[in-house]
């Protein structure tokens, strides 16, 4: 256990002029599992394109869920039509995604990324879905092995970051190409990219030995340590609060950002599951959504009120992965499927 010293402040409130009542319980769910048509009931990601629902799933693919047309498919790394010659081997297929273990997908205009995961000596790395392009998909090399194993996505204009077990690789998605690679003997704090954030000409780098801030065109790097208000702990989760940023660690800990004094502090949430770890943020519907493992934390930024969602509001599964949102939804991925939370509001 880390000994380390912070300052504990209350948290403040960032959108004044939201509008946003508390969630109107009883909660409403949607619950989804193979038996309607997820490829694997292990959800590692969800992305939302327009009606479209797209499931990062562990061994089953990526699932597609079209909410008007009520279809679903599975894409696999066998594709679709399948190869004429099956070689026996996944990481030899041509086609469709570079693995099965999708670990995270970003949608980005037409285009959708993959990252996936693999656990042996080749296969894994990345790949796009394009449906106006001929052949829809493209897969990538894993960048001399330094893209193998993806744990996050991040795109910024022409550039694609993408966090591996090894450190950080960028690619060039005009031309189709990896443009480098970044390790902790360049900068970063640890060497697992778990989480990702552009916000202008900085990305931000949370991994597993804490955070780092990388100055895209000075290429100048600044690692956040106790003095900087940051424990060394492992980061797995970013997202902008308003001008603020949110980090969520794997011992269940929340930070904020303070740009004036380019200062972290801890955040001490009132919910019940505040000890809970977290794989994922997002802000959605002026509120901040914290995927636990034992539930969802919820802030209204309005109020600053926070509130919890667990199984017993009919959340499918207390372990959550990740959550995106639609139209009049909020999109939960976990282990032993996906909910949907309805909202009216």
């Amino acid at each position: 256990m880390f000994s380390f010293s912070i300052f504990i402040t209350s948290i403040s409130f960032f959108f004044t002029h939201a509008d946003a009542d508390p969630l109107k319980r009883p909660l409403s769910f949607q619950s989804f599992t193979v038996k309607e048509g997820l490829s694997s009931d292990m959800v590692n990601a969800v992305a939302i394109q327009g009606d479209q629902v797209w499931f990062g799933t562990e061994g089953g693919g990526a699932t597609l869920f079209d909410r008007v047309k009520k279809i679903w498919k599975a894409y696999t790394t066998k594709g679709d039509p399948p190869d004429k010659v099956d070689r026996g081997k996944s990481i030899e297929w041509q086609n469709i995604l570079s693995y099965n273990h999708v670990s995270v997908i970003v949608p980005d205009g037409e285009r959708i990324w993959f990252g996936t995961y693999f656990y042996g000596f080749g296969g894994g790395g990345i790949s796009y879905y394009h449906p106006l392009k001929n052949p829809s998909w493209k897969k990538f090399s894993t960048n001399n092995g330094n893209a193998k194993k993806i744990v996050s996505i991040a795109v910024d204009g022409d550039t694609v970051w993408v966090g591996s077990e090894k450190g950080l690789s960028f690619l060039d998605k005009k031309a189709d190409v990896w443009k480098g690679f970044y390790s902790p003997e360049d900068g970063l704090s640890g060497n697992f990219v778990n989480a990702l954030l552009v916000q202008g000409e900085t990305l931000w780098i949370g991994t597993n030995a804490g955070m780092t801030r990388f100055a895209k065109g000075k290429k100048i790097w600044r690692k956040y340590s106790t003095k900087g208000g940051f424990p060394e702990t492992e980061i797995k989760a970013l997202t902008s609060v308003g001008e603020k940023i949110w980090a969520g660690s794997a011992g269940g800990f929340l930070f904020e950002y303070e740009p004036t004094s380019d200062r972290w502090k801890r955040l001490e949430p009132t919910d019940p599951l505040k000890n809970g770890g977290v794989y994922a943020l997002t802000v959605a519907k002026n509120r901040v959504w914290i995927c636990r493992d034992n539930g969802v934390s919820v802030y209204e930024i309005a109020t600053g009120q926070w509130e919890a969602i667990t199984p017993s509001d009919g959340l499918i599964s207390g372990m959550v992965f990740s959550v995106a949102d639609d139209r009049d939804g909020i999109w939960f991925g976990t282990d032993k499927g996906a909910s949907r939370l309805m909202l009216t509001q």
